[in-house]
């Protein structure tokens, strides 16, 4: 049974909380405290928590690059140098550094920005301890069948080259690879086409080239670090992290309208033989008459009066004298569209490449240097 309350009854306690007084400012600024220390306490133990598993992480990393540095008979100073490596990318794994060659270079990309700008001798010692671990792991070269990721994976031999304004047409500068190290790539004194010796005029940024067996045709920026005249004339380079891979147009191209006899032998009659040579001895061979359309250091292009299909193999018959070089050069067809077919030559050598090259340069066609960024690739030369 329910009772009525009486209002009555509370009318002193209700009295009480009538003459209190309001909340003090103290009282408020104690609630806002409590309610940012609940805040932050769970993000204060959060990040100590991330911290302490870096750290461990951290210590596994270093004390598994000591094993690998063990192993690999590194010498004090030499670890010291990977030391050094590990601390410029500290938010890496650093057993990654000697993991890979590519966890190797992502580290001398940052480290050596702090070493260009040492005093000449200690930025020589600095360079050559990477060397010396480098050759070590065994990270002073790469497959040939893997692309180079930078300048760092070029092979010694290997030429450069460089397009230089000419009257008319552009001239082609190149020079082999004598040394390479992280500082920068060393190469002979650059010579044209018709062998003159050729001082570069400045050192401001320019575009280089060179060809990899397995990505045709590359292109990096670079400059001229420094130029020495004794005992030996060389060059020195500086590296790029950064390789550019003509895939479509190439630099080194040029259009022309060329008549030329071809050799067909069909992908599908050829897929038993190994050899290249011997596919246009023993298959049956289909001749016909085509216009060479496109010529580059990589392959050709023909315009045919019968589609292609891929991987179909050719050899060309040219009546120029200028294109002799061409003849008995057997390609693969690597695309087709309609009736013109895109074909990349097949063991290529450095002196074939060298022949394109000074039949191409003088012809680069204009629309290999369109933009900005293709104009760049054209060097002053004194």
């Amino acid at each position: 049974m329910l009772f009525p309350l009486k209002i009555e009854g509370f009318q002193p306690v209700l009295n009480a909380m009538g003459e209190g007084g309001g909340t003090s400012s103290e009282t408020i600024w104690w609630i806002v405290l409590i309610f940012v220390i609940i805040l932050i306490v769970p993000v204060i133990a959060y990040r100590l928590r991330k911290r302490m598993l870096r750290r461990d992480f951290l210590a596994r990393g270093f004390d598994q690059l000591q094993k690998i540095s063990d192993h690999n008979d590194l010498s004090p100073n030499e670890q010291s140098a990977i030391e050094q490596l590990a601390l410029a990318v500290p938010r890496a794994n650093p057993s990654q550094i000697l993991s890979s060659v590519d966890g190797f270079d992502s580290a001398v990309k940052v480290r050596m920005k702090v070493v260009r700008r040492l005093p000449w001798l200690e930025m020589e010692k600095e360079v050559e301890k990477l060397a010396s671990i480098r050759e070590k792991m065994g990270f002073r070269f790469i497959p040939e069948d893997r692309r180079p990721q930078n300048t760092r994976h070029l092979m010694l031999g290997q030429r450069i080259y460089i397009l230089a304004k000419g009257d008319p047409g552009f001239r082609l500068l190149s020079a082999p690879v004598t040394g390479l190290n992280d500082l920068g790539i060393f190469t002979d004194v650059l010579f044209t086409e018709d062998d003159n010796n050729v001082r570069l005029k400045a050192t401001n940024k320019m575009w280089a080239f060179f060809w990899s067996p397995a990505g045709g045709e590359c292109r990096f920026g670079t400059r001229l670090i420094k130029a020495y005249e004794r005992p030996t004339s060389y060059l020195l380079f500086e590296h790029s992290d950064d390789l550019v891979y003509n895939e479509g147009r190439k630099i080194f191209s040029c259009d022309l309208d060329q008549s030329v006899s071809v050799e067909r032998v069909s992908a599908e009659s050829y897929s038993r033989y190994g050899r290249s040579e011997e596919i246009f001895e023993v298959c049956e061979v289909d001749s016909l008459h085509a216009q060479m359309i496109e010529l580059s250091a990589s392959g050709f292009v023909l315009s045919t009066s019968e589609p292609f299909k891929l991987d179909d193999r050719v050899r060309l018959s040219v009546s120029d004298p200028d294109l002799s070089f061409l003849n008995g050069w057997s390609a693969r067809v690597v695309t087709e569209d309609g009736l013109f077919a895109r074909c990349r030559f097949l063991k290529k050598s450095g002196e074939s490449l060298e022949k394109i090259l000074r039949y191409v340069t003088p012809r680069i066609s204009k629309d290999a240097l369109k933009g900005r960024s293709r104009k760049k690739a054209v060097s002053q030369t004194s």
